[in-house]
């Protein structure tokens, strides 16, 4: 991951290790050092309640030695790679094969969108290694009938959760779930598997959702569900109207922007001004229902290997050119020719690496259908728990690196895969040898 890397980690600025998202964890850090309070930005005197402060605590943590972005993306890359190995641990406790667990993690290490992110001032990487944690601990704790795993699986989510909100709805409730069904008919674990999910959510969230409700935000881990109007909203009128999503989207923003200058009193607080968002969301749903299924059910671009971002990394293109607006509005080709403009050849770095992501992709779709056929569905409620939810709960904001939380899962049923059809050659060429005549 590092020498994938390297041109972006050895300029002088670093800027290319920065994304917009990346100054709402980086601000408040410095905030945090600056004026012991977390800021939105030092001396702002605005709480900051856009992100869950887990990766704040931990860029405030390297800021406390250097300013230098260098360090916390050699940390990204840290969390990237040490991702493979509970990879492969689930793969070996699922199979108990050495061959299945070698193949998951060696498709987790190709994977081209973990690699390309790894660097990034994001909590993308870190997250992946929590839910790919908590899946190792979830299986062993089903498999083995322990609570103790379960408890693992619970407080590495919970880190999750601190990391991005996307792990708290299975936490609180896909967890319960999962108990019910994996542990039954065992009522006495089931009701200590719940009391474990409710104990992690008052130590670990609640100090935080009751720390963002007295600063004027909402009871939850972050305060991002207004920019749903802006991200999702812009997405149902881009796919009525046919415009491109990236101007509805600032109209959208500076319509409300706007109405709030105009009503300060009304909307001095981060919930109001939410709630006045969300409600305007809720209006557009209501007016095209379709064009709100069919942009926020499942999305096949959210799979998308993320090419552009290993080419930035490598100095090879640059970023900020609104290529997801022109994917919406023209299509996967035409967003391909926007990007490259015309330089196809710049692929070919990346060739081996979606290979590998193909393999991926092929290798767990063809395990799932082998899932449905022997209908082993306790284990596809564990690819629903920790693949589909995680990978498409973004809804339209298909940005490739959403994908990483779900990389574990997938990894270990291609892992599977594989290994089964590395058995049965094995099996079926010692069939052909024994039936040779002897010399």
């Amino acid at each position: 991951r590092i020498l994938c890397a390297l041109p972006v980690l050895l300029e002088s600025t670093h800027t290319g290790l920065l994304r917009p998202d990346s100054y709402t964890y980086m601000l408040p850090a410095k905030a945090l050092l600056e004026d012991g309070i977390m800021w939105t930005a030092p001396s702002s005197g605005i709480p900051a309640t856009t992100r869950p402060p887990g990766y704040i605590l931990i860029l405030a943590f390297f800021f406390l030695f250097s300013d230098v972005l260098w360090i916390p993306a050699l940390a990204g890359c840290l969390f990237s790679a040490l991702s493979c190995y509970p990879a492969a641990l689930t793969a070996w406790e699922l199979t108990s094969s050495r061959k299945a667990a070698y193949i998951t993690a060696v498709l987790f290490a190709l994977n081209l969108t973990s690699i390309a992110i790894a660097p990034l001032i994001l909590a993308d990487s870190i997250l992946g290694l929590c839910c790919t944690c908590a899946l190792y601990f979830t299986v062993c704790a089903f498999r083995r009938k322990s609570l103790q795993y379960y408890l693992g699986a619970c407080l590495v989510l919970g880190a999750g959760c601190w990391m991005k909100p996307i792990c708290t709805p299975l936490l609180l409730g896909g967890m319960g779930v999962l108990s019910l069904v994996f542990f039954a008919p065992r009522w006495k674990m089931i009701f200590c598997s719940w009391g474990i999910v409710l104990l992690t959510g008052l130590i670990l969230l609640f100090p935080v959702m009751l720390r963002n409700y007295r600063a004027g935000a909402e009871w939850d881990m972050d305060s991002n569900r207004g920019e749903m109007l802006y991200h999702s909203g812009s997405a149902i009128l881009g796919f009525v109207t046919g415009e491109n999503t990236g101007i509805i989207r600032d109209r959208l923003r500076k319509e409300s922007e706007t109405y709030f200058a105009a009503h300060p009193e009304e909307f001095a607080l981060v919930r109001t001004r939410n709630l006045y968002n969300h409600k305007k969301y809720l209006s557009l749903i209501r007016q095209y229902p379709g064009a709100f299924l069919a942009t926020h059910l499942p999305q096949w671009r959210m799979l998308l290997p993320d090419l552009p971002t290993f080419l930035e990394n490598n100095h090879l293109t640059v970023t900020g050119r609104g290529t997801l607006d022109v994917m919406r509005q023209k299509g996967l080709l035409q967003a391909v020719k926007h990007y490259l403009t015309g330089k196809y050849h710049l692929i070919l770095p990346g060739i081996p690496f979606l290979f590998a992501t193909l393999f991926l992709y092929a290798g767990a779709f063809l395990m799932i259908l082998c899932f449905l056929k022997k209908r082993r569905y306790k284990l596809l409620l564990l690819c629903c728990a920790f693949g589909f939810y995680l990978l498409f709960a973004g809804g339209p904001v298909t940005m490739p690196r959403y994908q990483i939380p779900a990389l574990g899962i997938f990894c270990v049923l291609a892992g599977e895969y594989f290994a089964i059809l590395y058995r049965l050659y094995r099996s079926d060429r010692i069939k052909f040898l024994s039936k040779r005549p002897s010399a």
